[in-house]
């Protein structure tokens, strides 16, 4: 039986807009609604394969059921601008889809959708109603379902005649109409009979079947329920007749010119492109135009070792896979796996016979894999001596095209890899940002995967040291703490915390309603014994749960490297990212941070750590992007810059700047770089908002180059929904044209910023690549970068040819109108070496 999907549109609008957070596209254009309605329709669409689709819209709120109650629907606030907006391209998106809608004045969707229901009944069609009203389940007959949004728009939930009693305790379809008539629906402002609820609602239906049968048997019912229904006799009749749906309206329908056209063509894709809908770009399922899918449906095909032989002999240029499911393609059509439970399931082959007998292709420099996991397919085929040569990975290149926007892991089954890499390699060109992922991105892998094989060893026994002095210093915290609060409570619980500071103790702080016990809270009042022990509690504990315990649990497995996780497509910034454990969140502003990079030591008997730091490459990169020539005269004089900027906003000669003044000027020079605001910067330097606002309109008077260049960047991000690296890395920004202020003032910090911290995460990927290259013929690896600081493991007797390579690669990366200085210090252990 042919389907039939009726789409309910201004229910799944409202759905999606309240379910999503707030998204704009690239030009600041609110879309949620927009991206939440696709995806429930295409998703529908995707699962039942509908022959017809429709779409009914609510033409305005007054029809003839305000005719019969002046305030039906009257008490519905006004609906909010930023969906009113999205409703037209809503319809333009269906549109292009090629999908019908029907609009009418006078009449509400849900008659629309009963008429054509009723019509669609005719011609013993399946129909689905999709919707997010229960009212719409009257509708219900044994050839149509309602299918109600459940969680947000992404859970449907299917309700027939076979379970509509057990979801709803209604025994017909028609019930639904009796149980508004009796309880009426706040939503819609339907009256109901005054002091009726759904359960005695459901009750007097469950007995009576229809509200006829109630008044009918009205003597029947004692008490104050006979009393509330003979007062609310003639609401309920009214209500009955605002809840029913009209199946008979009056308007032109034919269901052959509703036909699906599925999958869509070009103009969807770019409709797509237009509101930054990646996850949707990438659904290659969708399509049958820029990305379009073979025809043919795609065999899968379980590995045999006949099937193996003849995989082999095929490929030629392009081989794509998946190791995390063991399935393999060499084209569109035909997709090959291999059960991971092959002895339960008999199969002819295991994981390391497969495995081996693509080597030469894994290998080969002239066939290309594509694949979405590239670094992690390195780790494993490692373990079965393969190497992985000439690869593309999906992944990698979504990010380089949608940085800045919300990207989804690739999911798709690996036969559809093959159009997915030609997608991403025409994105790339068309947003000219294929040199990125060439000549940055793509090399990093194979780096990355190595210094994660790589690790960094740890002093176990000052490990141990510490792991006793953090345990017995939280001891002796403890017994203070209970000393002062007079008892034992769970120092770890807020709750119990806050009850012991504010209700038992009395203690009062400024402005806390709600007995905080953050640390800014706390801070305020840190010279009351109890509050100071609690807070150095809190800071002991913390390094013990987050890195103490950590790295012991890992040498306690019996190996004392660690072996971090560089995330490589994360960051919006293109910078890289370190989990499991994370190694560049290592504090080292106080003595216990201080304590913990004195763990990481050598590998190597004899060796030693070589660290490499650009000095204040933000700042210098500012200086150079901005054209101020007071900056790039410092840095080229060698001066201070904070002593400069210290001298400049407080007036005073260089040689009279206090320590102090330098450090807020540092402060200053740091925060503009992240568009910071007066308020921000107060916060930072424990000042005056006033004051801080002069420390920063005296920055920009004496620097207005750079404060052109922050202005010159929003505008850019505003007009183009981008803004762009030196290097032409691309971070979309769609905040910046977003309708609230917060949204919006986030947005243009980004474009203050990324330009220079994109620049500056693309010049430490770049040393990194330079720097693992000239290290090959020694001994020594490169096993951590921090930020803009590189880590190298270094072999006995290796350490000035390191710190040669070290300074001539990372300093020539990019050549600047001022130097671009490095930092090297070399120690026995990480901390030794700063």
């Amino acid at each position: 039986m042919a389907k039939c999907l009726i789409v309910d549109g201004n229910s799944i609008a409202n759905r999606a807009f309240y379910a999503l957070p707030f998204l704009t596209n690239h030009e600041g254009k609110a879309s949620g609604a927009l991206f939440g309605f696709a995806n429930i329709l295409l998703k529908v669409i995707q699962e039942q394969n509908p022959e017809y689709v429709i779409v009914a819209f609510d033409h305005a709120r007054k029809t003839f059921r305000n005719e019969i109650y002046a305030d039906y629907k009257g008490q519905r606030k006004p609906t909010p601008p930023e969906l009113i907006s999205q409703f037209p391209v809503i319809k333009e998106m269906l549109s292009v889809m090629n999908i019908s809608t029907f609009e009418f004045e006078g009449i509400e969707a849900d008659d629309i959708i009963g008429t054509i229901s009723q019509n669609v009944d005719n011609v013993d069609i399946e129909t689905i109603i999709l919707s997010g009203d229960r009212d719409l389940l009257q509708l219900i007959d044994k050839n149509t379902s309602v299918w109600l949004t459940k969680k947000g728009v992404s859970e449907v939930q299917k309700v027939d005649l076979t379970n509509l009693k057990s979801m709803f305790s209604l025994e017909s379809p028609s019930q639904i109409i009796e149980l508004k008539a009796l309880m009426g629906d706040a939503s819609d402002n339907i009256p109901g009979v005054k002091g009726v609820g759904e359960k005695t609602a459901l009750t007097l239906l469950d007995t009576y079947k229809t509200v006829d049968k109630i008044y009918e048997n009205i003597d029947s019912i004692k008490g104050k329920l006979q009393e509330k229904l003979k007062e609310g006799q003639k609401d309920a009749y009214m209500s009955k007749q605002l809840a029913t749906i009209k199946t008979d309206c009056d308007f032109d329908f034919d269901l052959e010119k509703c036909k699906l056209q599925f999958p869509f063509g070009e103009e969807v894709l770019q409709f797509f492109k237009t509101w930054d809908f990646s996850s949707l770009i990438k659904n290659a399922k969708l399509y049958q135009g820029e990305i379009k899918l073979s025809s043919k449906k795609v065999d899968k095909l379980e590995l045999t070792k006949a099937i193996l032989e003849q995989i082999l002999n095929k490929v030629s240029k392009v081989f794509a896979y998946n190791l995390k499911n063991l399935n393999f393609a060499l084209d569109e059509n035909t997709n090959y796996y291999l059960s991971s439970n092959f002895d339960m399931f008999g199969s002819e082959l295991s994981v390391q016979e497969v495995l081996n007998a693509f080597k030469p292709i894994f290998e080969s420099d002239k066939i290309l894999k594509i694949t979405a996991f590239a670094k992690d397919d390195i780790h494993l085929l490692a373990k079965f001596g393969i190497e992985l040569n000439n690869f593309f990975d999906l992944t990698l290149a979504d990010y380089v095209v949608s940085a800045g926007l919300k990207h989804a892991e690739v999911k798709q089954d690996v036969n559809e890899y093959f159009t997915l890499h030609e997608f991403f390699i025409k994105q790339m060109e068309s947003e000219k940002v294929n040199h990125i992922y060439n000549d940055i991105e793509l090399p990093l892998v194979s780096i990355l995967a190595d210094m994660e094989e790589c690790g960094f060893k740890l002093d176990f026994q000052k490990l141990q040291e510490l792991d006793v002095l953090y345990v017995t210093e939280l001891e002796r915290l403890s017994k203070l703490i209970y000393q002062e609060a007079g008892e034992g409570f769970n120092i770890n619980s807020p709750k119990q915390v806050a009850h012991i500071l504010y209700d038992k103790l009395g203690i009062k702080t400024y402005n806390n309603k709600k007995q905080s016990t953050s640390v800014d809270k706390l801070e305020e009042i840190r010279y009351i014994p109890i509050v100071d022990y609690l807070l150095k509690y809190r800071k002991i504990a913390k390094i013990k749960n987050t890195y103490i315990d950590v790295y012991m649990n890992i040498c306690n497995k019996g190996e004392n490297i660690i072996h971090t996780t560089f995330n490589q497509a994360l960051t919006s910034t293109g910078r890289l990212s370190s989990s499991e454990p994370n190694l560049q969140n290592i504090p080292t502003r106080n003595e216990e941070g201080r304590e913990l990079r004195k763990l990481f030591i050598s590998k190597f008997d004899g060796g030693s750590l070589i660290s490499a730091d650009y000095n204040q490459i933000e700042l210098r990169l500012l200086a150079h992007m901005s054209g101020e020539a007071h900056l790039i005269d410092a840095y080229n004089d060698g001066k201070d810059i904070h002593t400069i900027t210290a001298s400049q906003i407080f007036g005073k000669a260089e040689s009279e700047i206090t320590q102090a003044e330098r450090r807020d000027a540092k402060a200053v020079n740091f925060g503009i770089i992240y568009g910071i605001s007066d308020y921000g910067l107060s916060q930072n330097i424990k000042s005056t908002r006033e004051k801080a606002k002069k420390y920063i309109d005296s920055y920009f008077d004496r620097y207005p180059l750079v404060k052109a260049f922050m202005n010159e960047n929003v505008e850019k991000a505003s007009k183009d929904g981008y803004i762009k690296t030196m290097f032409g890395r691309i971070r979309k920004i769609p905040e910046i044209n977003s309708s609230k202020f917060q949204t919006r003032s986030f947005g243009q910090r980004v474009a203050m910023n990324m330009p220079l911290q994109g620049t500056a995460s693309d010049i430490i990927k770049i040393a990194m690549i330079n720097v693992f290259n000239k290290l090959k013929p020694l001994k020594s690896q490169l096993i951590l970068q921090i930020h803009d600081e590189l880590i190298i493991d270094v072999y006995p007797k290796e350490e000035e040819k390191v710190k040669t390579i070290l300074k001539e690669e990372m300093e020539k990366v990019v050549k600047l109108n001022l130097p671009l200085l490095v930092n090297i210090g070399v120690g026995k252990n990480l901390y030794d070496c700063k």
